[in-house]
């Protein structure tokens, strides 16, 4: 659908005039008429007062479809598009072969951590985990976790206590930088990838042993695990730490989207 035709619907809608959308644009009504018969187009200086005023989005307005791609398929192109997940024939150091490879130290520039930072953040209120400290894992798991304690308050005004663990102690001896868990605390675990959960079972160990803490979910970017082998992976730490593990996409859901060739 044209622009022109877009407006005439949704002037029609509305149940105004031409003359009277004009007024609202400041605008002749000749200019309204012309857009409609198709002779000429809004400048684009003023698409976002006609979707304000119609109370839709740009994207609308150009009949763009936002939903054409679901949120995880939406996330996969971003991880593709970026060179963050490619396809091929890969070994991996399991000594098992894939089809694809994700290597999150692709994520390097500030769009690129700012997106997985909303990504995270949007994961954690959709399932309304509630939680008292973001503890990121090093490595990769630092600057993911550091923006998503950002995007929690810039996009949903909430305000956080983050740090993140070290692989080995500083000079004092400490394995946790930035807050300090304290007893009693509801913990959320930032990491990258998850598999085998060895390295995060790890990680979480450091941690308990610097404050009783209760390790309310595990959050990562993506669960490498088939859904055949789901008993282990997430599932031995789900059960280990009476927590819940959650990931932006799955296996099975890259598995789908090469299948359906969204990449």
């Amino acid at each position: 659908m044209t622009i022109g035709n877009k407006i005439k619907i949704l002037r029609t809608n509305k149940g105004i005039t031409q003359e009277q959308l004009a007024e609202q644009l400041h605008i002749s009504g000749q200019a309204v008429s012309k857009w409609e018969n198709e002779t000429s187009q809004p400048d684009i200086n003023m698409l976002p007062t006609l979707a304000e005023y119609f109370g839709i989005t740009i994207d609308e307005l150009l009949d763009y479809k936002l939903n054409a791609f679901t949120d995880k398929e939406k996330f996969i192109r971003f991880m593709a598009g970026n060179g963050i997940l490619t396809l091929g024939n890969f070994k991996l150091r399991s000594g098992k072969e894939a089809s694809y490879f994700i290597d999150t130290e692709r994520f390097t520039t500030n769009a690129q951590i700012a997106k997985i930072g909303e990504y995270f953040a949007d994961c954690i209120r959709e399932n309304d985990i509630q939680f008292d400290a973001i503890v990121g894992m090093a490595y990769h798991g630092i600057a993911f976790s550091a923006a998503t304690a950002c995007a929690l308050f810039q996009k949903y005004g909430v305000t956080v206590n983050y740090a993140h663990d070290r692989r080995l102690p500083d000079n004092k001896g400490r394995n946790i930088c930035g807050y300090t868990p304290k007893d009693g605390d509801r913990i959320v675990i930032i990491d990258d990838l998850i598999s085998s959960g060895v390295s995060i079972d790890e990680r979480i160990a450091d941690i308990k042993k610097t404050a009783d803490v209760k390790i309310v979910a595990i959050v990562t970017v993506a669960n490498l695990y088939e859904a055949e082998t789901a008993s282990l992976g997430a599932g031995v730490l789900e059960e280990k730490y009476d927590t819940k593990v959650y990931s932006i996409i799955s296996h099975d859901d890259i598995k789908r989207a090469i299948d359906k060739r969204l990449i």
